[in-house]
């Protein structure tokens, strides 16, 4: 741990963080903090994804998604299930929300599943229709105008090897 001559009290886990520091030694803190971090060559830290299971399309359905729920609350020390979908064909492809989002419909042979991935729209210039891709997400159900349908949550996407 760095910096604990300057911090008074620090605790927490992986996902979250606290720290005390007397007014008098925040500037030395601030200081010394943006100098570690500057060093640490964040830029080349690559995250990774725990996927839980591979899983095809064809073996997806309503009642399957719905029993994730029983998995919930949700958070830290229980994630949602992140599955992986291998061999992908797109077969539509926009980005949303001028450019920030990126939406998906995915054929696995004769199965449609669509698929949105959020803060993912830069890659909608990387694909074109009819390319195979491997995505990474969760589940979910997406209900529009009364209509519910199923939905990958995107988390990655790359070509198919």
């Amino acid at each position: 741990m760095q910096c604990t001559d300057i911090i008074e009290k620090f605790g927490g886990h992986s996902m979250a963080v606290g720290i005390s520091v007397k007014k008098e030694n925040f500037s030395k803190f601030k200081e010394k903090f943006e100098e570690i971090a500057s060093n640490a060559q964040i830029d080349e830290i690559i995250p990774v994804i725990q996927i839980d299971s591979k899983i095809d399309v064809k073996d997806i359905n309503k009642e399957m998604v719905e029993s994730l729920k029983e998995l919930e609350p949700f958070g830290e020390g229980n994630r949602m299930p992140i599955f992986a979908f291998k061999n992908l064909k797109i077969d539509s492809i926009r980005a949303l929300s001028e450019g920030k989002h990126l939406k998906l419909t995915l054929k696995d042979n004769n199965t449609i599943i669509s698929a949105i991935g959020f803060n993912l729209g830069n890659l909608a210039e990387e694909y074109r229709i009819g390319d195979k891709i491997d995505v990474v997400g969760v589940l979910e159900i997406n209900s529009f105008n009364g209509v519910d349908s199923l939905q990958i949550n995107m988390k990655d996407v790359m070509r198919s090897l």
